[in-house]
C-alpha cells in the first residue's frame, strides 16, 4: 500500500461532490477510472526522469506544466477531464498498455478522463 496519494485521494469532500455535479451537468461519460489512473501514476513515479504534464479539470481549470507526480496532481483524479503528458516511447507504451483513450500530437500525448473529447489547447507544446 502506497503512502503517497493515489487517484481517489480526497482532501476536501466538497471538491469531489462539486466535480460529480459538474460531470452530471455536462453529461460527461467516464473514459478512465481509478484503476487506470493509479497504474499510470504508480509507474510514472518509478521513472528516473518524470515527464512534464498539465491537466484540465471538469470545472475548466487548466494547470501549468510541471513534472511533480507525487502531490501536485489534481486529486481526486475523478475531476480530470484530460491530462497532457510529454511524449516518450515509455509513456506511449505505458498508456497503450493501460488501455486509456488517448491521442498524440507533436510531442504531447493527451489522455481523456471523460468523453466527449475536449480538444482545448491540444497541440500546444509544453514550456
Amino acid at each position: 500500500m502506497s503512502l503517497l496519494p493515489m487517484a481517489d485521494a480526497v482532501s476536501d469532500e466538497k471538491v469531489k461532490q462539486e466535480s460529480k455535479r459538474i460531470i452530471a451537468e455536462k453529461q460527461l461519460v467516464g473514459a478512465a477510472n481509478n484503476t487506470k489512473w493509479n497504474k499510470l501514476i504508480s509507474e510514472v513515479r518509478e521513472f528516473p526522469e518524470k515527464p512534464c504534464y498539465r491537466t484540465k479539470v471538469v470545472n475548466g481549470y487548466i494547470s501549468g506544466w510541471e513534472n511533480e507526480w507525487y502531490y501536485h496532481l489534481p486529486f481526486p483524479l475523478l475531476c480530470v477531464e484530460w491530462i497532457d503528458i510529454e511524449l516518450s516511447e515509455s509513456i506511449l507504451s505505458l498508456v497503450k498498455g493501460i488501455g486509456f483513450e488517448f491521442e498524440v500530437t507533436g510531442s504531447i500525448i493527451r489522455i481523456w478522463g471523460y468523453l466527449p473529447k475536449c480538444y482545448k489547447g491540444f497541440g500546444e507544446e509544453y514550456t
